[in-house]
């Protein structure tokens, strides 16, 4: 038993630190002494992880049905492994910059499959872990999942100090590596049900004000990606903080949104979140707009954690919100909310690569407080007219 909680709770904790690897090196990928890339080559690299996150997201479950998700879940581990041994490769092909950008888009195909299959397989095995408190089991593992994302950065931050930037992606693959022969040598099953709702097929309609809650959770993936993707790349440029202090604010604000989440969570035990929940992402719209306006280290490194911490909870609870409405749409709500996360993320990492070549990363961080406020207003029309679904 310990075994297993061990590998489940590892996984999770090492697909955040390969999540968040490529945005820790994003002033590595930059800057011209390494790979060189320009910031529209920078946010095309999120692309192929989109995708692949997506596709093998929603192909884990039908898969499952003939292999076993213990399977899917070594082929994330191998998937994420890949990612990271490419990504190390670059380091030889400084001196040839199209081969290098070419193989970072391969590495992060792979880490969105990885991550795909990863996060499939691990949210029913972490189910079903302890008896009577499945939901604090999968809170739990997204828990490590935060501080595996909240480690990257400053692992990243650690090797680039001493030179040796491609030190994090290598040291992570080791400890892959382990995890993946681990993983292998233990009798992970699930229990029947499981195993079949895991292979459900979507035969309805999905209903329009579900879309709404589907529309609102791109919102919040684009919010993420200006912290998340282009936090690091902003510090360093924009603030004029060093690389290690720029990887440090990045570590800061998904250090944040871990912890968040942990108290949004205890306070919800005892008390209602709805109208934290509905300010929340008014509040955030604020710090996005002031937070270029900082001029020390320390107003910047604490607007990204306030940014962490007031983005934390959005996510979950926009999740939990719309299960509850639509109970018997449940299979499918938390599969087509990963998606929009995903596409939000991707099409806001690619939107000021490209953007930025003409604007500045000021000017584009607080274009994102309009991302925050309509995902704020749609929450409110649907908490307004909020009616649980056959109540």
């Amino acid at each position: 038993m310990i075994k297993k909680v061990i590998s489940i709770y590892a996984s999770g904790f090492m697909a955040g630190v390969a999540l968040i690897m490529f945005p820790a090196a994003g002033s590595i990928f930059t800057n011209p002494d390494f790979h060189g890339f320009t910031s529209g080559q920078f946010g095309s690299i999120f692309t192929p992880q989109i995708i692949t996150a997506i596709l093998f997201s929603l192909m884990a479950s039908r898969l499952a049905e003939r292999f076993g998700m213990k399977t899917i879940l070594l082929f994330g581990q191998a998937a994420l492994l890949a990612s990271m041994l490419l990504l190390v490769s670059t380091r030889w092909l400084f001196e040839i910059p199209l081969a290098a950008y070419i193989l970072v888009l391969v590495s992060t195909a792979f880490l969105g499959a990885g991550f795909g299959f990863s996060i499939t397989a691990l949210n029913p095995f972490a189910y079903q872990l302890f008896k009577g408190k499945e939901s604090s089991a999968v809170t739990a593992l997204h828990f490590f999942l935060g501080i595996g994302t909240a480690t990257s950065p400053l692992l990243m931050g650690y090797f680039s100090g001493i030179n040796m930037w491609w030190g994090a992606p290598l040291l992570t693959a080791g400890v892959l590596l382990i995890l993946l022969i681990f993983t292998l040598l233990l009798p992970l099953t699930l229990n029947e049900s499981l195993q079949s709702e895991a292979g459900v097929k979507i035969k309805f309609k999905i209903p329009k004000r579900l879309w709404l809650y589907i529309m609102a959770v791109f919102f919040y993936g684009a919010i993420e990606a200006t912290f998340g993707s282009w936090g690091s790349v902003f510090l360093e440029k924009e603030g004029g903080l060093t690389a290690a202090r720029a990887s440090l604010g990045l570590s800061l604000f998904w250090g944040s949104v871990a912890l968040g989440r942990v108290i949004f969570a205890a306070i919800a035990l005892k008390y209602s979140t709805r109208l934290l929940f509905l300010t929340a992402p008014f509040l955030l719209a604020i710090i996005y707009y002031f937070t270029p306006l900082a001029d020390t280290e320390i107003l910047y490194l604490a607007a990204m954690v306030l940014g962490g911490f007031a983005i934390s909870f959005l996510f979950p609870q926009t999740i939990s919100v719309a299960t509850d409405e639509f109970p018997e749409h449940a299979a499918i709500v938390s599969g087509f909310m990963v998606a929009a996360l995903q596409l939000g993320v991707g099409f806001s990492a690619n939107l000021i690569g490209i953007l930025s070549e003409t604007y500045s990363l000021t000017a584009l961080f607080q274009f994102s407080t309009v991302y925050a406020l309509l995902f704020g207003l749609i929450i409110f029309y649907l908490s307004k007219t909020y009616k649980k679904s056959g109540a």
